[in-house]
């Protein structure tokens, strides 16, 4: 016990103490309880509301960075049966939005946005193909499908991972 409530108690007894005195003092002790208490609870609560609104914040980024991604990648992957080229530019807003995945997105993310990178390269490199032979390779496990559906399911095992 303090000091200061040893002699409160100690006058208390000693009937020095106006009994008015008493009640005046419990009720600003639990004023100030309250007033504490309040104030505790108003900053957690928004605490919790600040921390959600950045990772909604931050999913929402992330959603619109991979599907800017799966759409270039889609594009380009097409334009690469049809076309060979030799001007390695038509890659490159695909590849900056890889390196702008590396900063904020999770590992297997990024690993399987450069197996669709390598894949979209090789198909540049390749000779150019028919109409049939584009709508078979499009239909075909183990081509771009396969690379979406991987890239698809990396991505939407990151943001889930953001809702906890």
């Amino acid at each position: 016990m303090s000091l200061a409530l040893t002699r409160l108690f100690i006058k208390a007894m000693e009937d020095d103490l106006n009994p008015a005195f008493i009640s005046a003092f419990a009720a600003l002790a639990g004023a100030i309880i309250g007033g504490l208490t309040s104030f505790a609870t108003s900053w957690f609560t928004q605490r919790a509301q600040s921390r959600n609104a950045d990772r909604q914040a931050r999913r929402t980024k992330l959603e619109a960075l991979y599907n800017d991604y799966l759409t270039q990648a889609a594009g380009l992957y097409v334009d690469a049966l049809t076309h060979n080229t030799e001007d390695p530019s038509k890659m490159v807003p695909l590849y900056v939005l890889a390196a702008r995945m590396r900063l904020a997105a999770a590992r297997a993310v990024t690993e399987a946005a450069v197996r669709m990178d390598e894949s979209i390269l090789e198909a540049y490199m390749g000779p150019n193909r028919t109409l049939q032979e584009v709508r078979a390779d499009l239909v075909r496990e183990g081509g771009i499908k396969t690379l979406l559906a991987a890239f698809s399911d990396a991505c939407r095992a990151d943001l889930d991972s953001l809702a906890h």
